[in-house]
């Protein structure tokens, strides 16, 4: 898409996967190793009922991401880092 002229128009973008929030949320926490609490959040509204009805992914996109949540984040990219840009201590 950088190489490519200006659009107005946005294109479709999708991962390798449809995940939902909950297994994204703990996907990460289990590659950061942090021992967080992750509580249930209610969306209410219409952008509730489409993130539920899953409406917001498509199988017809212009560009398809080949690198799964979990894979980005053992590469590295998950990785905290400090205000100076150094990796985080634990």
């Amino acid at each position: 898409m950088a190489g490519q002229p200006p659009r107005r128009d946005r294109p479709a973008v999708t991962g390798p996967e449809v995940t939902d929030l909950g297994t994204l949320a703990r996907t990460w926490r289990s590659a950061t190793g942090r021992g967080l609490a992750l509580l249930p959040v209610y969306v209410p509204g219409q952008v509730g009922r489409a993130l539920r009805a899953g409406t917001l992914t498509t199988g017809q996109a212009e560009v398809h991401g080949r690198i799964s949540f979990a894979a980005w984040l053992e590469a590295g990219a998950g990785r905290a880092v400090t205000s100076r840009g150094e990796p985080e201590q634990r």
